[in-house]
This record gives structure tokens, sequence and C-alpha cells, in this order.
């Protein structure tokens, strides 16, 4: 058996990937086609989400592939997914939509903040929790979560959005433990900066702070390969070796200040 084809047989035949218009849940729907998985695409551009199908199912004609067009910010949008999807059976979940707020706390319009905390957490959580359960009936399927290098400790200036990706860590890794003897397999992906859209269209100049990006073939496919086989992965090597710093050498305090100096100098002054 080739390694596709043990892929499909644990993780088929349908994945669902949120945000899965561009950047890392594109790439995830890019590689898990060519695996042979048929697919549910979910975003909130409806144009985009259908270019973007067809162009895949133009390379991949032998698999199946089906959209959703959902703002999952929205209330009860994840519940009408949930429903979309009965009926079929979707062994691979990659909630990988979300959307960030950087700037001071206090400035924010809290409605934004909301939409944060219904995008990042609740949506991640409810539908970790509905297809979990179906994946738990049939005993075997994988969780991929999507998280960030922000949630590894307190990043001021990126307070609602740092605290999201921590809760999304701690689920993930606690669920990994959880569900492995139920057979699914739970993995939490922590991305430093990525060349996508959440990351360009910021509004944070990341250039002050000497970051390298990464791409987002070579993201998803390091979460993907970990799959399996541990519960986290931080892509990158100075991505790593960042959050080495944050959790063994730097205190609580001194990451608050170190990381709350950086952000300082890319985020806007209109916003601090």
């Amino acid at each position: 058996m080739d390694k596709h084809t043990a892929f499909r047989e644990k993780y088929g035949p349908w994945a669902l990937v949120t945000g899965s218009s561009a950047g890392i849940g594109e790439a995830f729907a890019w590689i898990l086609a060519e695996r042979g998985i048929n697919l549910i695409l979910v975003a909130r551009n409806r144009e985009r989400l259908e270019q973007k199908a067809a162009e895949i199912q133009v390379q991949h004609p032998t698999i199946q592939i089906r959209t959703h067009q959902a703002d999952l910010s929205l209330p009860n949008t994840d519940d009408a997914l949930i429903q979309t999807t009965a009926g079929l059976e979707i062994g691979l979940v990659i909630p990988n939509a979300a959307m960030e707020t950087n700037g001071s706390f206090l400035k924010n319009n809290f409605e934004d903040e909301k939409r944060l905390i219904q995008l990042n957490i609740s949506a991640p959580a409810h539908i970790a929790h509905h297809y979990g359960r179906l994946m738990s009936q049939r005993g075997h399927g994988g969780i991929l979560f999507v998280s960030s290098i922000a949630g590894y400790g307190p990043t001021p200036y990126l307070a609602n959005y740092g605290a999201s990706k921590a809760y999304i860590i701690s689920l993930g890794e606690s669920l990994h433990y959880e569900l492995k003897p139920r057979g699914i397999d739970v993995l939490v992906l922590s991305p430093g900066l990525t060349d996508t859209p959440l990351a360009s269209n910021s509004g944070i100049a990341w250039e002050k702070l000497y970051v390298p990006y990464m791409d987002t073939d070579t993201t998803a496919l390091i979460g993907l390969k970990a799959l399996g086989r541990k519960s986290t992965v931080i892509p990158g090597r100075t991505n790593w070796l960042l959050i080495f710093v944050r959790k063994y050498i730097f205190n609580r305090a001194i990451n608050i200040t170190v990381f709350g100096h950086f952000l300082e100098r890319a985020v806007s002054r209109d916003r601090l």
C-alpha cells in the first residue's frame, strides 16, 4: 500500500477545510487533492472560493469537490456548515479560518473582537466536537488545528488574537491525548509569519522586525506530515528557536516586555 492510499484510508474519503480560498487553507486543499481526498472547501468569499475549487478540479478530476460559502465569524454559521455536510463521511477536518485584530485592545471595535472569538475559538471547537464524535464512532480520523506562535505567550498589541491561538494550542494538545485511544489523530500546527492575506493585510510592518516569511505550501505540508506523529508542530527553524526562547529562557514578565516592545515598533502608531 502506497502512502497516499494509507492516508486516504485513515483520513478519507472527505476532508473539510475552512478558510480554503487562500493562504494556508488553499495549500491544504491542493495537497489533499493530490492525495485523492474529496474536498469540502469553506470560505466567506464565494467568487474566490468557486474559482479555487474549479482550479483544483481541473488538475484533479477524479476527486469530488463541494463548496460552502460562509463567514464563520458570524453566529450560527458553523451550525449551517454542519447541516450542509450531514451524511458525508468526513475523516479529516482542518479548521483553518481565522482573523486578526491588532493594536491597542481598547481602541479596537469590540464587535470585531467578538467576531474574532467566534471565528478563532468557537467555530473550531464546535467543528472539532461535532466531527470528532462522528470519527469516534468510526474509529479513525484526524483533526488538524491551525494556531500560531503568537499563542505561546502574552503578545501585547495582538492581545485577543494571541489569546485565541493559546486556546487552540491548549485544546488541540489536550484532545491529542483524549482522542488517540479512539483512533483520532489530533495535531496543532503553529506557524509564524507566513505569506498569506492575513499577514499582508494586517497593517503591521513586519519588515521592521526582520522576521522571515514562510511559504504556505511548506507550512501546510509540515502540518500534514506531523499529523498522527505529534501533538504539535512549529514549522521553520526560526519559529522553533523563537518559541524555545519564550518557553525555556524568558520568564513571563520578560516575554511580555520584549514582545510588547517588538510589536510597538511594527504596529501603526495610530493604533497604539
